[in-house]
């Protein structure tokens, strides 16, 4: 069943019952974020002690970038009949500066190292006592739909697909006890459109969501919250060979799943955030860069794309754009089904998109 037919069930029979809105929010949001893991690691994975506050372990927050360009476009810009777009470079297609820590030639070890170098060395703001991280995700959704499949087509299966773009919230607090809270906007649009049924389509599709209003939810001590792991940043070490068994050890069983793919997976997921301090941040790039299966996707200045096939399975690929300088994530991407010259959609675009901003601030909805 599709995400949002998901959401459609628990529409409230009376339009603003808030807690209702906010269970079907908190239910569309879950059921993206979830599609962003694999399926066995959300079980294999143990649960996190909740230990301290972000204070008192020394946790602190990272400065993320909005790519403002990517996110706001005014009309959907329509590919009625598209042709697959060409990949991007695998080689450097200009000199970093000078002051980037990332070596010549570019290796997936190079880039990773030289991250964690930038993260070592880039102060991060923190948050103080009564205080909250806020982290602002924006996010891009690709939704495909064939006649035959019209909850949920394959690339291959598509006749029409549209990227619709929507937003939440979080606000940590710097004692992790506290409450938690998200804030799930209503907002939510169609900025891409592929195929010659996909604005008939994509109208019914937003049309399906129109009630949803602007929710908030609160989570005592994050139980359950998609960012929940942040708790765990003071126990995690800093050492990258220490820092590798422990996140084994944290797996767990996995079934004879490819332990490297999980692996990459969890350090991804936890360097996309932007969220843990600079000393976890380096010691997370170093633990990585020991990990195979890396490659590099593109190169625009500063800015590097490491990906990782996280999922033989399911061809799921893992993407995670770094900026070089800082060692912040500039934008994170998953594509499923990569390499199957669907008729529509272009392989280069992803099926979930976020980039995340990250400041602090004293108060919290």
């Amino acid at each position: 069943m599709d995400v949002f037919e998901k959401v459609r069930e628990t529409k409230p029979e009376i339009d603003g019952a808030d807690e209702n809105l906010s269970a079907a929010r908190s239910l569309l949001m879950a059921e993206i974020r979830g599609e962003q893991r694999p399926a066995r690691t959300r079980v294999a994975r143990r649960p996190w002690i909740v230990a301290g506050s972000l204070v008192a372990g020394g946790a602190a927050v990272t400065a993320g970038v909005i790519l403002g360009s990517m996110m706001s476009a005014p009309e959907p810009v329509s590919h009625a009949n598209p042709t697959n777009r060409p990949a991007h470079s695998a080689e450097p297609t200009r000199t970093p500066a000078e002051s980037s820590p990332t070596p010549q030639p570019l290796t997936v070890k190079g880039v990773l190292m030289g991250a964690a170098s930038a993260s070592a060395a880039h102060e991060s703001p923190v948050a103080g006592p009564g205080q909250y991280l806020k982290i602002e995700h924006q996010t891009r959704h690709l939704v495909l739909w064939s006649p035959d499949e019209p909850v949920k087509a394959t690339r291959e299966q598509a006749t029409a697909g549209w990227v619709a773009d929507s937003s939440y919230t979080s606000y940590i607090p710097a004692s992790v006890t506290d409450d938690w809270v998200d804030v799930f906007h209503a907002q939510m649009s169609v900025t891409e459109l592929f195929g010659a049924d996909a604005a008939a389509q994509s109208e019914r599709w937003l049309d399906g969501v129109s009630w949803m209003q602007e929710s908030v939810q609160r989570t005592p001590g994050g139980s359950g919250s998609s960012n929940a792991n942040i708790a765990a940043y003071p126990m995690m070490p800093r050492d990258p060979v220490a820092l590798l068994d422990w996140t084994r050890s944290w797996l767990g069983p996995h079934d004879g799943m490819d332990e490297d793919a999980l692996i990459a997976n969890s350090f991804i997921q936890e360097l996309q955030l932007n969220a843990a301090p600079a000393d976890l941040r380096s010691a997370m790039f170093r633990a990585l860069s020991m990990v195979p299966g890396g490659r590099i996707d593109s190169v625009n200045d500063n800015a590097v794309t490491l990906s990782y096939l996280t999922n033989a399975e399911q061809e799921r690929r893992e993407a995670i754009e770094i900026d070089t300088r800082t060692g912040l994530v500039l934008r994170y991407a998953v594509t499923f089904g990569e390499g199957t010259n669907g008729a529509v959609v272009p392989d280069d675009v992803p099926d979930y998109v976020t980039v995340r901003t990250v400041t602090v601030v004293d108060d919290a909805p």
